[in-house]
């Protein structure tokens, strides 16, 4: 039952990141839903939920774009493997982590995304915009994971990993 959930709740994210998400840009950035949420899951069920919910919502991503299949998963997945590893190296209990580990998995979703477009031929801004936009992310994720840890933070029962 709590799959099914999880599916839901990530393809309203994914919907809302991409219809409604823009209309929240601050300077040329906007929340990356799916992001956030597979932060949370991986902050709170470990590297191995996190990477499952992160390939779901990355191929949800992809679906909703004119691009290739793929960016989106791949991107979310580094993601996910960074905050699980971070997860596991600190108290599990700071809020200032999770918010640290999001900032992180932004700029490492942002920098494979701009790398895949890059390799694939699909337009990439130029440098300078695109470190603009990869730090405006970074900073507006940031400051939405402490409210959106607090409320899924609750929903999301909390699994301990052995260490």
């Amino acid at each position: 039952m709590m799959r099914l959930l999880g599916f839901a709740a990530f393809l309203a994210a994914a919907l809302l990141q991409v219809t409604w998400a823009p209309g929240l840009a601050i300077w040329g950035a906007y929340p990356n839903l799916v992001l956030l949420m597979m932060v949370v899951i991986t902050w709170r069920n470990g590297a191995r939920a996190g990477m499952f919910w992160a390939c779901w919502g990355g191929v949800l991503l992809d679906l909703t774009g004119p691009g290739p299949i793929g960016p989106h998963a791949l991107a979310l997945l580094a993601g996910a493997y960074v905050s699980g590893f971070w997860t596991r190296n600190v108290d599990k209990g700071s809020l200032s982590q999770p918010v640290l580990a999001t900032a992180a998995s932004t700029v490492l979703y942002s920098l494979i995304l701009i790398g895949s477009d890059d390799t694939l031929g699909l337009p990439v801004p130029p440098l300078g915009l695109a470190f603009q936009l990869t730090f405006a992310a970074s900073i507006y994720n940031a400051a939405l994971m402490l409210p959106l840890l607090l409320v899924l933070g609750r929903a999301v029962p909390l699994r301990r990993q052995p260490a």
